[in-house]
């Protein structure tokens, strides 16, 4: 039987990763991607193929147009990096099932409400499992602290996939008052009661599964995030605790494919929900590959019917996201010193024998830096929005 091509939407960091580790196993990659300045775009891993649309309707479409052009004897196998990707293939997926393959189609009615930070609480509640004290948010008179009913520090989430923000943290009546103007723009949002700790605290599970079934499984740290939200160091660190968390919150769900689940540790040593990922792999998958646990082979394997033997994580790997970070090795040299002596860290753009979107990094990095420098001393002077209680 001829070997399946792997789809992989998106060419950002995240999806440069899953198309370097198919292709080193030797897997034919065909990679969409709609922003022609991204450094991924240039990788020598996949075949690119430009199209209008990856992040709304259009990508439907795409994906459509895209199997017409495809000469092979088997259905491709879909891979996806964003939580919108994943919420529009999932409500396209009769126009698409027969198309492609897709890990987690069989189980879309479930692992669909949980792109919605809403749901999550229920489903802690559910299997028993802590979760911050949370409040749906759709309009200006539901942030009056009276309706919040939430204790400071909070953190704002939007509700939607990918909007304009990840997470902000106000500790305060003026904070609040401060960001008004970018949580109105991606209403409704989440506010949740923040968990004490710093990023260090955040720890993650990943697992693979088949109807529910293990089949891999890796854990991490995070030591970074630059802005909040977005994880730029991560290491692996086994830890059965929040693996049999990751477990309890999809249990009785018979998921299949790649899922995983934020947790962070609060100073009394209590372990707390944050969000799940459904649909997809997480965006620090570099890590995994390198730690031992390569999910996207492995899901290539189980949605081709190939054998493939699981190994243990290694916990030796230093993953650093240098895009959104680029003073991150200096950082580590002063506060985690012993992680760049003692593991080995991996970026999301170098790479032996794939140098082009590294090389393309560097280039667009010191092209930006003059209007980084604009764009943060018009943000200094500029006058704050104040909150209005509609």
């Amino acid at each position: 039987m001829a070997n399946p091509i792997a789809v992989v939407v998106g060419l950002c960091a995240h999806g440069l990763a899953i198309a370097r580790s198919l292709s080193r196993a030797g897997v034919h990659v065909v990679a969409i991607e709609a922003n022609r300045s991204l450094p991924g775009i240039k990788t020598c891993t996949a075949e690119v193929k430009f199209v209008d649309d990856i992040n709304g309707a259009g990508l439907v479409s795409a994906l459509i147009s895209l199997a017409a052009t495809i000469s092979a004897t088997t259905v491709p196998i879909l891979f996806l990096t964003n939580d919108t990707m994943v919420e529009t293939v999932g409500r396209s997926h009769e126009k698409l099932s027969g198309l492609f393959r897709i890990s987690w189609g069989s189980s879309r009615a479930d692992l669909l409400p949980l792109l919605r930070k809403k749901h999550v609480y229920q489903r802690c509640v559910d299997v028993g499992l802590l979760h911050p004290r949370s409040k749906l948010v759709s309009n200006g008179n539901d942030l009056t602290m009276h309706e919040l009913d939430l204790r400071f520090p909070l953190i704002f989430k939007p509700d939607k996939p990918v909007s304009d923000y990840k997470t902000l943290v106000v500790g305060n009546t003026e904070q609040l008052k401060d960001s008004w103007k970018t949580i109105q723009n991606c209403l409704p949002a989440i506010a949740q009661e923040f968990i004490p700790g710093d990023d260090s605290k955040l720890l993650f599970a990943a697992l693979y599964l088949d109807h529910g079934k293990v089949i891999a499984r890796f854990e991490g740290r995070k030591l970074r995030s630059r802005p909040m939200g977005h994880t730029t160091v991560a290491i692996g660190e086994t830890n059965d605790k929040t693996h049999q968390m990751a477990r309890q919150f999809f249990s009785g769900l018979e998921f299949s494919g790649p899922v995983s689940l934020e947790i962070k540790e609060d100073p009394t040593g209590d372990l707390w929900v944050i969000e799940p990922t459904v649909g997809r792999s997480d965006f620090w998958v570099g890590l995994c590959i390198n730690d031992g646990i390569d999910f996207p082979l492995i899901e290539y394997c189980q949605e081709s019917c190939r054998k493939i033997e699981v190994p243990k994580q290694q916990n030796r790997t230093l993953w650093i996201n240098e895009e959104r970070d680029p003073a991150v090795l200096t950082w580590l040299m002063f506060r985690y010193p012993r992680y760049l002596l003692h593991k080995r860290t991996v970026g999301v753009y170098m790479r032996a024998g794939d140098f082009r979107p590294f090389v393309k990094w560097a280039v667009n990095s010191v092209t930006l830096l003059p209007e980084r420098f604009l764009r943060k001393l018009m943000k200094t002077f500029r006058p704050n929005v104040g909150y209005r209680n509609r």
